[in-house]
């Protein structure tokens, strides 16, 4: 099986929120505590438009969670927010604020294109107040995704004027593929 790529936004935006909440020298820190082979990626000039292997990516939140003391789970969360505002443009912001919170959760396959180039989204369901989102992915995803989810969903959710979202799990079940399919239900006040 090929190697998960995730798209640029994750690496530029995650390394500003890094650098915004905690400073230049817990970034050297954690630079310093991650393995040479996945430090060297985020040593390197990252762009928005690059790709780059997920692993390295959730090896900077390993390092991240180990050098500032929190909670894996914690600092996905915070991050994914800070990502979502950064990576949403100023016209992107602008609209959101005309829309509701289910427009915008109805966009989240093209918005995780923007982000990945594995796995899909589905949202079966979008209404006022609530959602469901389904993920097929493969397992490197398992353990980031719902802290990311909530993260980044909150954000977007906001943005469009609601608050309050509560994520609650679904059954996760292998599906043929070596993939994973992770449901989750979303509800929030408007």
């Amino acid at each position: 099986m090929s190697e998960v790529m995730a798209r640029g936004p994750n690496f530029v935006y995650g390394q500003e929120f890094i650098l915004a909440s905690h400073g230049a020298a817990v970034w050297e820190k954690i630079l310093a505590d991650m393995p040479e082979d996945a430090s060297n990626i985020w040593r390197d000039t990252l762009l928005v438009t690059g790709s780059y292997p997920f692993s390295s990516f959730k090896t900077m939140l390993a390092s991240l969670a180990r050098v500032v003391g929190e909670v894996p789970e914690a600092e996905t969360e915070k991050m994914y927010e800070f990502i979502a505002d950064q990576s949403l443009s100023t016209i992107h912001k602008f609209f959101f604020r005309f829309a509701d919170p289910s427009f915008i959760i109805k966009r989240y396959p093209i918005l995780w294109k923007r982000f990945f180039q594995s796995g899909e989204v589905r949202v079966p369901h979008a209404e006022k107040g609530s959602a469901r989102l389904e993920f097929d992915l493969p397992e490197i995803f398992l353990d980031w995704l719902q802290p990311a989810c909530y993260g980044y969903s909150k954000k977007a959710i906001e943005m469009a004027g609601g608050s309050d979202l509560e994520l609650t799990p679904g059954e996760r079940r292998q599906i043929p593929g070596d993939l994973w399919r992770i449901p989750y239900e979303l509800r929030w006040s408007e």
